[in-house]
């Protein structure tokens, strides 16, 4: 292996010539290969770092070929998106290793993005969706009716809380409204779960205001409150975002001082 800089070396994957990355650049991929898609600002806020470095260990994950941008929609900027061989690099287990994301799921990881950058920000551990996606304990079984007849499929949360203390805590990111029956089913699985101990409860990051009204009306009528202890926590994803940002902004404040 030819040395080519400071703490990078060339490695070949395949018939193609890697770069390795250095220390920080492999934290970021292994916290993308954990979430999926996101957008290069929720790594500049998961990491308390400014834009500028995010921008440029974006830059050298993309230039070893273990990260590859997603275009969104003009003026939205772009999805980072691990590619096979990033995720061969940090050994992640993932049941899709290379199929984009559609357009109708963009605004859906990214608001799962910043949910996770907001954890992980403020020091929370957590489950990202892709590991959330291979871990059998979170599976949980919808059933519901409505006009069209009786529905029975699979449901995960998307992303997990794992509380210093224990009793871990469903992540779900709602941004539409899904129909009455089958929220209403959702909300039966998340108190049942916590009925049997199976979780401590479930936070909604809620696309807005009436969403948020009507998870916590449907969730009470389950048991689910927002009281203390009550099982539920319901946030819209405009203060998850400004809370995330105000948390590295408090981080750097700290940083700056230590060293200044």
């Amino acid at each position: 292996m030819a040395v080519v800089g400071a703490g990078r070396r060339e490695v070949t994957a395949g018939s193609r010539s890697l770069q390795a990355s250095g220390p920080a650049a492999l934290r970021v991929l292994e916290w993308l290969a954990r979430i999926g898609p996101a957008p290069v600002e929720t790594i500049a806020v998961a990491f308390s770092w400014t834009d500028r470095r995010a921008l440029q260990c974006v830059a050298q994950l993309v230039e070893d070929g273990w990260v590859r941008r997603q275009p969104m929609t003009r003026g939205e900027g772009s999805l980072l998106l691990v590619t096979p061989a990033g995720l061969d690099r940090v050994r992640a287990a993932v049941r899709s290793r290379s199929r984009p994301p559609s357009p109708t799921w963009w605004a859906h990881h990214v608001a799962c993005a910043w949910t996770a950058a907001w954890l992980t920000v403020r020091g929370r551990a957590l489950q990202g969706p892709a590991e959330v996606d291979v871990d059998e304990s979170w599976r949980g079984e919808l059933s519901w009716r409505d006009a069209r007849g009786p529905h029975q499929v699979g449901h995960r949360p998307d992303l997990a809380w794992l509380p210093d203390g224990g009793g871990r805590v469903a992540v779900e990111v709602e941004l539409a409204r899904k129909t009455t029956p089958r929220l209403e089913a959702v909300l039966d699985v998340h108190a049942a779960w916590r009925i049997g101990g199976r979780t401590a409860g479930v936070i909604y990051v809620c696309g807005g205001q009436s969403v948020r009204e009507r998870i916590v009306k449907l969730a009470a009528e389950r048991g689910l409150s927002q009281e203390r202890g009550g099982g539920l926590r319901a946030e819209l994803l405009e203060n998850v975002q400004r809370q995330a940002r105000e948390a590295r902004q408090a981080a750097r404040a700290r940083f700056d001082g230590r060293t200044g």
